[in-house]
């Protein structure tokens, strides 16, 4: 049986703990890398000579889900399934709904940021996804018209082999990306995970 995800206070936890972790300042982004185990002490794997991992840590370390999941997103719609990556966790969020939903109204700790990976003109532009960490300046938030730098964030960004691999920073990322790719399809959304 696919585990569920423990609750939003325990995946934020984890996410700060994270940040925090001498492992974590000599983790570099390895595009292809982390996950969770019950028995992992640190998301992190090797890849070559990088021990790391990707943006998912956010969402698979911190809610304590690995990243295999067969029978996830599987319909029409799908671009990946079995697996969860961001483009799986949006699609999931707009059909089944088994792991998230459309996250409604303001934001909340422990929600995910979330954009698709795009594929344009034989070019890919890949996804990304990070965790809420602190909604506090996010005060009169409009979710027609949502400023992700009000949120606080825990992300692991790359390039390749930058370190530390996760960072504590501000949504800006995400209202950037939105700005670049403005169409519905190619925007960045907020996702809340279901009990």
């Amino acid at each position: 049986m696919n585990p569920r995800p423990c609750s939003p206070a325990e995946a934020v936890v984890r996410a700060r703990l994270l940040l925090q972790s001498p492992l974590n300042a000599s983790a570099a982004y390895v595009l292809g890398g982390g996950d969770y185990r019950d028995d992992w002490t640190t998301p992190w794997t090797t890849h070559g000579s990088l021990h790391g991992g990707d943006c998912r840590v956010a969402f698979l370390w911190c809610y304590k889900v690995p990243a295999d999941r067969p029978g996830y997103n599987h319909g029409a719609w799908a671009t990946v399934s079995d697996c969860i990556n961001y483009n799986s966790l949006i699609e999931d969020s707009e059909h089944a709904q088994d792991l998230v939903v459309p996250a409604l109204g303001a934001p909340q700790e422990g929600d995910i940021l979330a954009y698709p990976t795009i594929h344009l003109d034989g070019k890919t532009f890949i996804g990304h996804g990070a965790i809420v960490i602190g909604v506090s300046r996010a005060v009169g938030w409009d979710p027609g018209k949502p400023q992700f730098h009000l949120l606080d964030i825990m992300q692991v960004k790359g390039g390749e082999g930058r370190r530390p691999a996760a960072i504590a920073t501000d949504g800006s990322v995400f209202d950037h990306h939105s700005e670049l790719w403005p169409k519905p399809e190619h925007c960045a959304r907020l996702l809340r995970v279901k009990p």
